[in-house]
């Protein structure tokens, strides 16, 4: 190079050293200046250390373009144009007697709500959570930086509106969701933004936040001190040639494992405030900071107490023995996992929450669950657990075929029970199918997931030959029923959506065969629980010759039961289907009709316990 391109070089540098660091702070300042003037929403402001993803963006415009694209970004969004999902222009909802009208106004949304007897109130739509299976909307309240929860969300994949209630599982009656999770400055600001200060007191709320949504520094921490110490191009390129990491940042990947399962913990996690922490809570939010002390040290994990000790809603997060029954709590669930506590996994052992270069999926299949490549399938449990790298040795352990879902580590480890977004999801408390443990808790094991159409006692003499594991003590139904039966006509609501979504997983319906299922799927169109209702619809639609059953599982009882019929119909016109190898088991006659005394028998044995599985 010759001297002329060095010295253009060297000026470049010098200008980028300059002019870089500048303009951020400038758009940073601008940013802080507009929100300064809002005053009906919980606003950003920079401080504490705190500088913003728009900082972390000039340096970093790789990682900042993969998270942008994540939904961490966009978990709690100012509601614009370009944030709010569906079209708000002239909408009208109604709930309960009460109607709801949405419109537009230039850049701004706006909804009137007006029922019997009330008077019409207006208020202005300022906030978004969600924006990839649900969005949810909040309102000012006229009470300052408050916010309250419209009762309505937006379902994206239908593409239609729903009760917010329907959402999680929530008892039947419930007209809105309860208590402090009807306002955001209590409940949502603690896992969907950064930083967050509820700032309440006499006057109010004057709730602030270092930023909305998931950003940069809810990882990484404040990054003023990391911005400032690599304002010029020369200490930037030092410290990228350092083998040691930087002090003044934080990077997951780049600690301990405990100490990186913590900073996801964060969010990922039930927790209760007590005392002092719950006071200090409501003024200055819960303080923690990635890599700094312990997350514990800011408010008490509930875990060690037994469920049904815990007070208030957090008793339905877990099943009879601790183990969470509520997605979005994997941090509960690991620091009871043997892998976790005696070996290295963490949430990046399988999680990536930046894509990387060389990943040939599309962003958007990287950002629907943020794994990282391969890690769907046994890779993600070899990877640590080297004795079974060999596909001989996995066939032998799991008794399946290479080719079966059975001899995949996570569907017999980390099976479906926890709930959440109207689906079931993985447990993270990893551990091996038990009868016992399913009889004791009613929390469904891995073999009976796939193998819905097998009975308990069939499960636990497989169990007892292959590994050893001792056999329960059994009912008589427990002996001769199918357990997937069972657990969707007697269980709690809990049970029943877990099982209804497990009719439309294909895994199960492989091993189960589909022929028995849309009877028992019609019954749960009567469910009294909307979320189980919807599930159930969704999965009649992966059934053979159910792909364009239509029905609104907010529908009318009676607009319902004539739908279920309607089921009763297709099935009996469609003939002979992958059938199960017991029908007797499922409560069938060899040719798929509903043996309609047994069942009533077992409906008349339903666990009606109020379950409300929030969210």
């Amino acid at each position: 190079m010759n001297e002329g391109k060095i010295q253009t070089v060297l000026v470049a540098c010098v200008l980028m050293a300059v002019v870089l660091p500048a303009s951020w702070a400038v758009l940073s300042r601008d940013a802080a200046v507009v929100e300064a003037d809002v005053q009906n929403r919980p606003i950003e402001v920079a401080a504490d250390g705190y500088v913003t993803s728009r900082t972390c963006r000039a340096c970093h415009p790789g990682q900042y373009g993969t998270w942008r694209r994540s939904y961490h970004s966009t978990m709690t969004q100012v509601a614009t144009p370009k944030a709010v999902v569906p079209e708000m222009h002239e909408i009208e909802l109604s709930l309960w007697g009460e109607t709801y009208y949405f419109e537009r106004r230039g850049d701004e949304f706006w909804v009137r709500h007006a029922g019997p007897g009330l008077d019409t109130v207006e208020r202005r739509v300022v906030m978004t959570t969600g924006s990839h299976h649900f969005q949810a909307y909040w309102s000012e309240t006229g009470a300052g930086r408050r916010l309250d929860l419209l009762p309505f969300a937006y379902d994206i994949k239908d593409a239609r509106w729903i009760p917010f209630a329907a959402i999680p599982v929530s008892p039947p009656g419930i007209r809105h969701t309860v208590g402090i999770a009807r306002t955001w400055n209590r409940n949502c600001i603690m896992c969907h933004s950064t930083a967050y200060l509820p700032r309440e007191g006499a006057a109010g709320m004057d709730t602030h936040v270092r930023e909305l949504g998931i950003s940069c520094e809810a990882c990484h921490g404040p990054a003023l001190e990391h911005v400032e110490g690599l304002d010029n191009p020369i200490s930037r390129y030092a410290r990228r040639l350092a083998e040691d990491p930087d002090p003044t940042i934080v990077n997951p990947a780049r600690v301990d494992h405990r100490t990186s399962t913590e900073i996801c913990g964060q969010c990922h996690a039930v927790y209760e405030f007590r005392g002092r922490q719950k006071s200090d809570w409501y003024r200055q939010g819960a303080g923690y900071r990635p890599g700094v002390g312990s997350v514990e040290d800011t408010r008490t994990l509930v875990i060690e107490d037994p469920p049904q000790r815990i007070a208030g809603f957090e008793a339905h997060f877990f099943w009879d023995d601790g183990v969470v029954r509520l997605n979005g709590r994997e941090y509960n669930s690991l620091l009871r996992t043997p892998c976790f506590q005696a070996g290295e996994m963490s949430c990046l052992s399988c999680h990536a929450m930046h894509q990387s270069p060389g990943d040939p999926r599309s962003m958007d299949t990287w950002a629907d669950d943020m794994l990282k490549p391969d890690m769907r399938g046994v890779r993600a449990c070899v990877q640590c657990h080297l004795e079974f790298g060999e596909q001989r040795v996995q066939t032998e352990h799991s008794r399946h075929a290479a080719d079966s879902p059975g001899n995949e580590c996570m569907n017999c480890h980390m099976p479906h029970t926890a709930w959440g977004l109207q689906k079931a999801t993985r447990v993270h408390e990893v551990a091996s199918p038990s009868v016992a443990e399913s009889v004791s808790t009613g929390r469904p094991n891995a073999c009976n997931l796939c193998h819905l159409d097998k009975p308990l006692a069939w499960t636990a003499a497989k169990l007892e030959q292959w590994y050893g594991q001792e056999s329960p003590a059994l009912s008589e139904d427990q002996r001769s029923i199918a357990a997937g039966v069972l657990w969707v006509m007697e269980g709690d609501a809990g049970q029943r959506a877990l099982i209804s979504w497990h009719m439309g997983w294909q895994p199960a319906q492989r091993a189960s065969g589909t022929d028995w299922m849309s009877a028992y799927l019609a019954r749960q169109l009567l469910d009294p629980y909307d979320t189980t209702r919807a599930v159930a619809v969704r999965s009649l639609r992966t059934l053979p010759g159910f792909g364009a059953f239509d029905v609104d599982f907010m529908a009318s009882v009676e607009e319902r039961r004539a739908a279920a019929d309607r089921v009763t119909s297709m099935r009996a016109s469609l003939g002979r289907l992958p059938s199960p190898a017991d029908p007797q088991a499922v409560l069938v006659s060899p040719e798929g009709i509903p043996r309609a005394g047994e069942l009533q028998r077992l409906l008349r044995k339903r666990d009606n316990t109020l379950i409300y599985l929030q969210e």
